[in-house]
């Protein structure tokens, strides 16, 4: 089991990953990804397509490597569902999900990347380098728990995301590089992130490769309505 969850292990920053989204109004998008984790010395590359349904502000994820799997995000709870095993987990989160996968849509569709819609509030803003860096502070009921979010943007396109801790100490940074034009937005194709630990060292390095997007699709694919098949036993997990 701990070999499965590991491919889903949330990220709190990563739901910074500002991928803009067509002018017209978004219906459908599918993106497909690949993924490489390093940590403890080991390295895994995940690759897949994710489809987000604006409408249900719901996300599926198929997983095709190293093993088939599919995740469904949709408010506070993440299911995942292994077809060859015919294996099932649902996590309940008591916050959003923040999957590097999914994070990065939702949060699109909503003002400030999302961080209003979660508690937090604009503390200030200054400019170095023709980049405007903007300091976020947690929800005042969570401030033991989460620490203050600065965003870097330069030619209105997110470039940067830095996450500390209550103390103070950085937690996670995150860049974005590659922006691909849709519309009258940016989509960063490419993003790399580090995890660090007490010590500031990094725990973990993920860099994730977006390819492909298909917006409005007029046939949308028929996985955005997956459901796990009755037949199989799902195993509730309570974050």
């Amino acid at each position: 089991m701990s070999k499965n969850i590991k491919l889903a292990t949330p990220f709190l920053f990563y739901f910074l990953l500002a991928l803009s989204l067509q002018a017209a109004p978004l219906k459908t998008l599918s993106l497909d990804f690949t993924r490489e984790l390093t940590e403890n010395d080991k390295t895994e590359h995940i690759i897949g397509t994710l489809h987000y349904d604006a409408k249900k502000a719901r996300v599926v994820v198929e997983v095709t490597k190293p093993l088939k799997q599919i995740m469904v995000v949709k408010d506070k709870v993440l299911e995942i569902y292994y077809p060859e095993e015919k294996q099932a987990f649902r996590f309940i989160s008591e916050g959003r999900i923040p999957l590097p996968f999914v994070e990065s849509i939702i949060q699109t569709t909503q003002a400030e990347y999302g961080l209003t819609a979660i508690g937090y509030t604009l503390d200030k803003h200054d400019v170095a380098e023709e980049v405007l860096y903007t300091y976020w502070k947690p929800p005042e009921k969570a401030k033991e728990q989460l620490g203050t979010i600065i965003l870097g943007m330069r030619d209105d396109k997110l470039i940067s995301a830095e996450v500390k801790n209550p103390k103070g100490h950085i937690i996670g940074r995150s860049l974005y590089q590659n922006h691909s034009k849709i519309g009258t937005n940016y989509i960063p194709m490419k993003v790399t992130s580090n995890t660090y630990g007490a010590k500031s060292e990094v725990l973990k390095f993920e860099k994730i490769v977006y390819s492909n997007p298909q917006v409005n699709a007029e046939t949308p694919n028929p996985i955005l309505n997956f459901t796990i098949p009755e037949s199989v036993k799902v195993k509730v997990v309570k974050w």
